[in-house]
């Protein structure tokens, strides 16, 4: 047997001692099997070498702030065209404006005229006969005379009043059969009214009132007046 080894043989064995385990060494030292795997792992780490450390990386460069889109311009809405439709009745002709001028008699006629005048060019007059009382009635509004008791287009216009009525325009619309026609309209809380009446009772009512009322008078009217084709109210 070698010196790394001795056995001993004894009544109760054998067993077999080797030099890490001789009494007397301090250390304790560990087998041969054990230090020969220690120096193979040694060389094995001898043999990896390190890695090389990663090279840092630069940091990303922030993205550049994208400009807000600039919002879409509003586009506008076309325009539809409305189609025109047939309103169903024919639209009334501009009239002449007119002014009040007198009431008047003239000689041989027992019948007073109301004389009327357009406020512009060509200026022509328009003569309305009328009755006794009526001419009485509208050289009494135009002159503003007091009667003793009220008259009865003095009532009328007190009636509207009280009513909340409102005399908007007097219109002389026609002349048929030697006969003038004419129709007033009339304004309230309710809406609007358009109501028939004689040339001379319009007149009448419309130079009572507080503020003035428009006389309007048809062309066509004025035209046949002019022409001598004289009527009645």
């Amino acid at each position: 047997m070698s010196d790394a080894a001795e056995v001993s043989a004894g009544a109760g064995g054998s067993s077999v001692t080797t030099e890490s385990e001789r009494p007397g060494d301090p250390e304790g030292s560990i087998g041969a099997a054990e230090a020969v795997e220690a120096a193979e792992a040694m060389e094995t780490i001898d043999a990896v070498e390190p890695a090389e450390p990663a090279e840092a990386t630069e940091p990303a460069e922030p993205a550049e702030a994208t400009e807000p889109a600039e919002p879409a311009e509003a586009t506008e809405p076309a325009e539809v065209e409305a189609a025109e439709e047939p309103l169903g009745f024919e639209l009334p002709p501009a009239m002449s404006r007119m002014m009040f001028v007198d009431v008047m008699l003239v000689l041989p006629s027992t019948h007073p005229v109301v004389v009327l005048q357009e406020s512009d060019l060509p200026y022509r007059e328009l003569r309305i006969p009328i009755g006794g009382p009526e001419g009485i009635a509208i050289g009494y509004a135009a002159r503003q005379i007091a009667t003793p008791r009220p008259l009865t287009h003095e009532l009328m216009s007190q009636l509207l009043e009280r009513f909340s009525l409102t005399l908007d325009v007097v219109r002389i619309t026609g002349l048929t059969g030697g006969v003038f026609t004419a129709e007033i309209v009339v304004s309230g809380p309710t809406g609007s009214r358009t109501l028939d009446c004689r040339p001379s009772d319009a007149i009448a009512l419309a130079l009572r009132q507080r503020l003035p009322v428009p006389i309007m008078a048809d062309p066509d009217v004025l035209d046949r007046a002019a022409s001598g084709a004289a009527g009645s109210n």
